[in-house]
């Protein structure tokens, strides 16, 4: 059987279970990259690996890993591996994409209600026993509002639907290029799509985060872009963290300069103490759970281990990241050398 490092738990116990039937799997519980590099050392002929975040592939793991031949991430993000350093080597990179969109849309879903319907506050009165809150406290109905999101992938094309059509909200989407594909899309469910971000933070009562990080969305939504946003305006990301300059938006969720924010991602996991988002009344704040529900789990991380044994077998996997490793004339190490 191959033998697979799997570093931190896998989303689902079924399929840690499958995997270790089906594989010799050597399970690192501490994701420091000294810790990693220490497990491939005591264990050469590692041929996979398995991670989920914190943990990362940089590349001084993969410089000791010299028998990898794929890495996977547990779920859709693969911003937590050195892609092109893997591609360099020959080593294949895999993910389970779309799986989780409606998990993640739902939960980007919830976060509006929680903010405009004012749950974390009424919660906490009425556990105070103060019924009388609901006397000068007004929650905000969502319908007739207008949403923008940042990005029209999987996630935020189900976000759309339901505030589309099951909310009656008029959606506005930001995206970088226009294609017919995307125009098609928008225009099954009322959407209109724009290419100016700055017009999106304008005029949008609800912002919701959807883009990848990338190099070019690092840092991307930062004061300029926040500090337009209405005042009675709610900011969701369920995306990544880092694609918000996170003090900027500190200091205006601080300020009140914005009606509050739904947070579930962050630059750092956990969150830095150094931006306390968490001392603040007008923000609700979830773990990076979107993604992770008993269904979306169950079903992501037994496509990731069963991804990562098709290729060890020789087989075309579902969602590689980079198919160029596949490839004759590859000038990298050929994944199947070996």
């Amino acid at each position: 059987m191959p033998k697979i490092m799997q570093i931190l738990s896998m989303y689902h116990p079924t399929a840690e279970e499958w995997l270790n039937e089906h594989a010799r799997v050597i399970r690192v519980d501490n994701h420091q990259e000294e810790a990693i590099i220490a497990g491939l050392r005591e264990h050469p002929d590692i041929e996979g690996m398995i991670l989920r975040a914190p943990a990362r592939i940089t590349r001084a793991i993969i410089d000791a890993a010299p028998l990898v031949k794929v890495v996977s991430g547990a779920g859709v993000g693969i911003d937590n591996i050195d892609v092109a350093y893997a591609t360099e080597k020959g080593i294949a990179v895999l993910h389970a994409p779309k799986v989780n969109a409606e998990s993640t849309a739902e939960h980007a879903v919830a976060l509006m209600f929680a903010l405009s319907k004012q749950l974390i506050l009424f919660d906490h009165e009425m556990r105070k026993m103060n019924f009388q809150v609901r006397s000068h406290v007004f929650a905000h109905e969502l319908r007739g509002k207008v949403l923008g999101l940042v990005g029209w992938g999987e996630i935020a094309r189900h976000v759309a639907k339901v505030c589309s059509l099951g909310l009656g909200m008029k959606v506005v989407s930001y995206v970088r290029t226009y294609s017919e594909e995307k125009e098609k899309a928008a225009t099954e469910i009322g959407v209109s799509l724009t290419a100016d971000l700055s017009e999106l933070f304008r005029n949008s009562d609800v912002i919701s985060v959807h883009i990848p990080l990338t190099e070019s969305t690092r840092g991307l939504i930062n004061k300029q872009l926040l500090g337009q946003m209405k005042p009675e305006a709610y900011f969701i990301n369920t995306a990544r963290g880092a694609v918000v300059n996170e003090a900027d938006l500190y200091q205006i969720l601080k300020e009140r300069r914005i009606a509050g924010a739904g947070l579930d991602v962050f630059s750092n996991e956990p969150p830095s103490p150094d931006i306390p988002f968490h001392v603040l009344e007008n923000v609700v704040l979830t773990p990076h759970v979107g993604g992770i529900t008993e269904e979306a789990s169950k079903v992501s991380a037994g496509l990731v281990a069963r991804n990562v044994l098709d290729f060890l077998e020789g087989k075309t996997p579902k969602y590689l990241v980079n198919p160029q490793v596949l490839s004759s004339s590859f000038l990298g190490r050929s994944p199947y050398q070996e």
